[in-house]
């Protein structure tokens, strides 16, 4: 080993995230290290189907006792909880909609088919019959893949997932921070988000909104999962759904490892280690835990992960582009105010109405931001 008092040192001793960890250590960290989980693990809990679900819990459930969630996770999952079922609920209800609406249709064909050549009564039947018990069957099989119901804005019938939580994190959330310490932390996570220091501030534009941490909840989940990693003395192993690059060290799409900004502060703290890992690398390495998953999770997983990745606009996004339109003197700038005061979507008409009938169609009932 180098002698550092005398000046000399390795490729990595002031450089230390970009080591890249081996199989091997990243497999040792699920055995040792304090293992956390953000609030997209929790959410996606309800974004999985069930054998996915059952599948990561029982490799949390391997991890014991050092398996920890911060007080801002849990803060942020039941203010969220509510919203992600009701977003699962209404797709549901679309997908209900359209196949009702398709089997209509299908229907109303074989009636006009069977008056126009005659066909005889019990031919006709036999044909509706066909149709009812197709469409009955896929009713039958998505709502067997839905959530579970809403009972208004109070709650749901059944959630297993809050039944699995209760047991799985007993004695496992961080408490509450002090009115001082809340103040403090969201004052340094807010200045942190403006200077771009990670993580988080890819979320700088909340700093307005009307969210009381403001720009600072990832900061928090950081603050208080490195507090906890140190008092215990252990490497940090944060499980995360969260795969922007505030968190991320990243070339393209490949996931290197932790921003090194987070792996030198941790290091700073006791010489102690950071590790990353979306719930895909979880389950992948679940062997390392004695757990088996089924390949079928992993593809829910990157499917889940795919989905909630998509671009997300924001304010500034818009009034950027909006700007840039009017720059060039496009009229597409006016078909998207309108598109958004009508929550996203405009029709073929009101695109000839606000911009003439050279703009181009693919406006015609396409999905555009709300600017904020």
């Amino acid at each position: 080993m180098a002698d550092r008092s005398a000046g000399q040192g390795g490729i990595y001793d002031d450089f230390p995230g970009f080591r890249l960890p081996l199989d091997q250590e990243l497999d040792e960290a699920l055995r040792v290290a304090l293992v956390v989980i953000d609030t997209n693990v929790l959410l996606n809990l309800y974004r999985y189907n069930e054998s996915t679900r059952d599948d990561l819990l029982e490799v949390l459930q391997k991890v014991g006792g050092r398996l920890w969630v911060p007080h801002q996770v849990m803060k942020e999952f039941w203010r969220n909880r509510v919203g992600v079922l009701a977003s699962r609920g209404s797709g549901t209800v679309q997908a209900l909609d359209a196949l009702g609406k398709q089997q209509r249709a299908s229907a109303d064909a074989i009636r006009q088919w069977a008056k126009s050549v005659a066909a005889e009564a019990e031919f006709q039947g036999r044909l509706l019959g066909k149709i009812e018990a197709l469409y009955t069957e896929l009713e039958d099989e998505i709502r067997a893949q839905a959530p579970a119901s809403s009972q208004g804005a109070g709650g749901v019938l059944s959630d297993p997932v809050l039944d699995e939580l209760h047991d799985l994190l007993a004695g496992k959330v961080g408490r509450k921070p002090t009115a001082n310490e809340w103040e403090a932390a969201v004052k340094e996570g807010n200045e942190r988000a403006a200077r771009h220091e990670p993580p988080g501030y890819l979320d700088a534009e909340k700093a307005d909104s009307d969210l009381p941490e403001g720009a600072a909840g990832d900061y928090l989940v950081w603050l208080q999962a490195t507090d906890e990693g140190t008092r215990r003395d252990l490497d940090l192993l944060l499980i995360t759904g969260d795969e922007k690059e505030d968190w991320w060290w990243r070339y393209r799409s490949e996931f290197l490892g932790p921003r090194i900004e987070l792996v030198a502060e941790y290091k700073a703290r006791d010489g102690r280690q950071l590790y990353m890992m979306r719930p895909i690398d979880l389950l992948k390495r679940s062997s390392a835990l004695q757990v088996s998953v089924r390949q079928e999770s992993v593809e829910d997983v990157e499917r889940v992960s795919r989905e909630s990745q998509r671009p997300v606009w924001s304010a500034t996004g818009v009034a950027l582009l909006l700007d840039r339109l009017e720059t060039e003197g496009r009229e597409q700038a006016d078909v998207i105010r309108v598109a958004a005061s009508q929550g996203g979507t405009i029709n073929r008409e009101d695109v000839y109405r606000s911009a003439g009938t050279t703009t181009i169609a693919c406006f015609v009932a396409s999905p555009f931001p709300r600017p904020v």
